[in-house]
């Protein structure tokens, strides 16, 4: 069940969601990016990394990490890693992505995140992307160590 649902109107309101998600994020964190192919995982993801990022690297081009698989960033704090897992078939392949080694500097926004959700013991928030008759929302979830955070988020009127 959802702890908080946020309408997304459109791509200002979508891009300012993902200010407030990165303003929140701590080192360590796993965000799970969970939806159907085009709804708007990858373009919340680039407006957390890029309200992230450092000074020197603002206005990079934030590729989708569907061929790369896995993207870094140096941010301000800590590095993020931005994966996209739709193609990886066995756990072999997600050794060699070294998301243990970001976790340990960083953070982790995963799409496709059903392949590693059993994993870590991670701080964990599930985004999930929905479509209800043309009008896109997000349901945001706490699996681990969210739920003071999902709270502040409620308070500040974001659900």
């Amino acid at each position: 069940m959802p702890e908080l649902i946020v309408n997304l109107d459109n791509e200002k309101t979508t891009n300012d969601f993902g200010i407030i998600i990165s303003e929140l994020i701590e080192e360590g964190d796993i965000i799970f990016l969970d939806g159907e192919m085009g709804s708007g995982k990858t373009f919340l993801a680039r407006s957390i990394i890029s309200n992230l990022l450092e000074e020197k690297f603002k206005g990079i081009e934030i590729p989708s990490p569907t061929f790369t698989l896995i993207q870094q960033y140096k941010c301000k704090n800590f590095v993020l890693g931005h994966a996209d897992l739709y193609r990886i078939k066995n756990n072999n392949e997600l050794d060699a992505l070294g998301i243990e080694d970001i976790l340990k500097q960083g953070c982790l926004l995963v799409e496709w995140p059903e392949k590693i959700k059993e994993l870590y013991e991670n701080n964990t928030l599930e985004i999930k992307f929905k479509d209800f008759n043309g009008r896109k929302s997000i349901e945001l979830k706490n699996i681990k160590g969210w739920d003071t955070r999902l709270k502040m988020l409620e308070n500040n009127g974001n659900g």
